[in-house]
């Protein structure tokens, strides 16, 4: 049984009256926004641009205490504030509103400077309305930020998602197991950092063309948001990924 306060999120990507060109990712069939609140936005990285695409997946009816279970008719954004100036959210469907029962997704997109580096907490105001009752269910979101991390810690030249970072567990409490695809051999660089770009630890990784594997040991960072940031030494190559420590 799906909580409607649960259901009303799905529409956090779906503000306001801009369509989108993204297309819903169609791996994704059990309700629910992806990547969901744990994995977060992906951070954005001064001076290149940002496009951060999410799917969420709304169920075709839902329990509203004290009614019994009812169709949802559609869900849809009232306000989303929090964003960074030059920033825009933006659903594939002009209307801002998804119907029960299917997909939609959600460009986040702008192209932040370094003054702009920082952690910004967003606030959505999401609405759903509900078979039969013809009100609207408001409901505040205040879980997801978006941190915008300074490109003078990287020296990077390419693309944040050059090399299809993933890490495992995510949240972590301990080692973290890296796995990336590389087009090239070489000696790379894996640096933590934490929510404002200061680095942490280095460790370097002997690289195979391919898909490769490696481990970092996060035993030792107190508990926060963190950011792997790997690349090869000369700075090419370059991905990005968020991690927590709860």
């Amino acid at each position: 049984m799906i909580r409607f306060f649960t259901l009303i999120s799905l529409a956090l990507w779906f503000p306001l009256l801009i369509q989108a060109q993204c297309i819903p990712d169609p791996k994704y069939t059990q309700p629910g926004i992806y990547p969901d609140s744990a994995t977060g936005l992906p951070p954005a990285v001064a001076t290149y641009e940002y496009n951060a695409v999410f799917t969420a997946v709304i169920p075709a009816d839902t329990i509203v205490s004290p009614f019994p279970r009812m169709a949802i008719d559609s869900i849809g954004v009232a306000q989303i504030t929090g964003l960074p100036e030059g920033f825009q959210a933006l659903p594939n469907r002009p209307s801002g509103y998804w119907p029960g029962g299917t997909s939609g997704c959600m460009l986040i997109t702008g192209n932040p400077t370094e003054s702009q580096t920082g952690v910004y907490p967003l606030s959505i105001t999401v609405v759903g309305y509900m078979g039969g009752l013809g009100l609207p269910f408001p409901y505040e979101i205040t879980y997801y930020s978006l941190t915008i991390l300074p490109a003078s810690a990287y020296g990077i030249d390419e693309k944040v998602n050059a090399l299809r970072l993933q890490a495992f567990p995510n949240p972590f409490t301990g080692m973290i197991s890296l796995a990336f695809y590389a087009r090239e051999k070489g000696i790379y660089s894996c640096r933590i950092l934490d929510a404002t770009g200061r680095l942490l630890q280095t460790q370097t990784l002997d690289v195979i063309p391919g898909e490769n594997t490696g481990l970092i040991d996060g035993s030792a960072l107190a508990p926060g948001i963190y950011f792997c940031a790997l690349s090869r030494k000369d700075g090419k190559d370059f991905s990005i990924i968020r991690l927590i420590k709860p």
